[in-house]
């Protein structure tokens, strides 16, 4: 059979979604690979909470992971899908606030720059 998920993140079968994330959080503060480099200890609980945390997160997934717990007939939900493309980064107002953005700070370095100097000339 395969793990309890429940059990690798310490919480019971009844547990909400909140307390279920609570949970992962707090082991993966505790037993990150990279706050502990070379613990494999520490790494082996990483990556059960993270293979609970993939299954119990999704409503869907949790749900057929609990009727295969329960003794029922696993379903396609336990199947990894395939991956998803990515969404793209900057939606069109995005781009357009970045490029104003980049923009203003130019504007405000070049200020910055013209005062500078011209206070140099002053002091000199």
């Amino acid at each position: 059979m395969s793990p309890d998920h429940y059990q690798a993140l310490g919480v019971t079968p009844l547990a909400g979604p909140r307390e279920v994330r609570a949970a992962y959080l707090r082991l993966m503060r505790e037993h990150h690979p990279d706050h502990h480099p070379g613990d494999e200890a520490s790494a082996e609980v990483a990556r059960r909470a993270n293979a609970a945390w993939t299954v119990l997160a999704d409503g869907a997934r949790r749900a057929g992971y609990d009727r295969a717990r329960a003794g029922g007939a696993p379903d396609r939900v336990l199947v990894t899908p395939p991956p998803r493309t990515p969404a793209p980064a900057y939606s069109p107002a995005g781009l357009d606030y970045r490029a104003s953005f980049s923009r203003a700070c130019w504007r405000v370095g070049v200020a910055v720059l013209l005062v500078g100097l011209v206070v140099l000339n002053l002091v000199a």
